[in-house]
């Protein structure tokens, strides 16, 4: 879409264009009159698209708007994301997830996609084993949070922030709730570990299986001072990933993905279900909101 609209085309159009995105997976707003952090709020409120707290993420973010709208991965400028379904490591991960540019980078910065469709297709045909085993036994991801967020880390967001809570009896209620086992550790540090969950998902749209999961993610992204990425994903069954393997698997991936670099006021819409998502390294300043939602009704 392309040239100014305003919110009221987002009211007249809004069932279409949900349509399309379930369809596509990823539909790209550019100079459509999107000019703030509140014009956004405005715009997915308008569909509508129904707000969805942050809680159980990992990245370290800004609360922008006091009701949905949010900044982006804070990791350092340097870092690669890798791609992910957005809080795919949870047992409730959004249906969708919108970004918006504020601020364009001098250079990078690119959001990068990748069809979780073709993913599967992929790794099955790299090998069938692996895919086969993701899909029959799902997966299992374990994370160690701080006490504080840190913001030099890409999954630093503390315990506080991630379960949206204050003391530590409030975060075991939360906890208990999603299924995690937990262990507190020195200096208020807290290790979770999830209830397997899903690897491989059916899309309901096209009948393809889908690579519906946080294992890129947590494979290659989840190192800092307390995990390390190729411990942080088991198998349902216990074992670790093939690293060979699944170093082919993301060598092939990095060749089928498209990156979309930003412009002032763009408008990028994900279904979560379909669509994986990654931020190049940038230089410059680079301010991107995001904000989630689930499936209404």
């Amino acid at each position: 879409r392309d040239g100014p609209v305003g919110v009221e085309y987002f009211l007249e159009h809004g069932a279409a264009l949900k349509q399309e995105l379930k369809e596509k997976g990823a539909l790209l707003f550019r100079g459509c009159g999107v000019n703030s952090a509140e014009d956004f709020e405005a715009v997915l409120d308008a569909v509508p698209f129904e707000n969805m707290p942050y809680l159980g993420g990992a990245a370290p973010r800004r609360q922008i708007t006091h009701r949905r709208i949010m900044t982006a991965n804070e990791s350092p400028p340097d870092e690669k994301i890798p791609l992910h379904h957005e809080m795919a490591q949870t047992r409730q991960p959004p249906d969708y997830i919108f970004f918006y540019c504020d601020t364009a980078p001098i250079s990078g910065g690119a959001t990068t996609l990748f069809d979780s469709r073709a993913a599967f297709d992929l790794l099955n045909l790299v090998d069938q084993s692996l895919a086969a085993q993701l899909e029959t036994q799902g997966v299992r991801y374990t994370r160690v949070m701080p006490a504080v967020t840190d913001p030099a880390s890409p999954i630093g967001r503390s315990w506080q922030e991630t379960f949206l809570v204050e003391t530590k009896p409030e975060a075991e209620r939360v906890m208990q709730g999603q299924g995690l086992r937990w262990q507190w550790l020195d200096g208020d540090e807290l290790r979770t570990e999830s209830p397997v969950l899903p690897a491989i998902r059916l899309d309901p749209v096209s009948g393809r299986k889908t690579f519906f999961n946080s294992v890129i993610a947590a494979f290659t992204g989840w190192n800092d001072t307390r995990n390390v990425g190729q411990r942080a994903v088991q198998l349902g069954g216990g074992a670790y990933l093939p690293s060979a393997v699944f170093e082919q698997f993301l060598d092939r991936a990095a060749t089928e993905v498209v990156n979309v670099p930003w412009q002032v006021g763009d408008m990028l819409w994900l279904d979560n279900r379909l669509v994986m998502h990654a931020r190049q390294p940038f230089e410059g300043p680079r301010q991107i909101y995001t904000a989630i939602a689930l499936e209404s009704g």
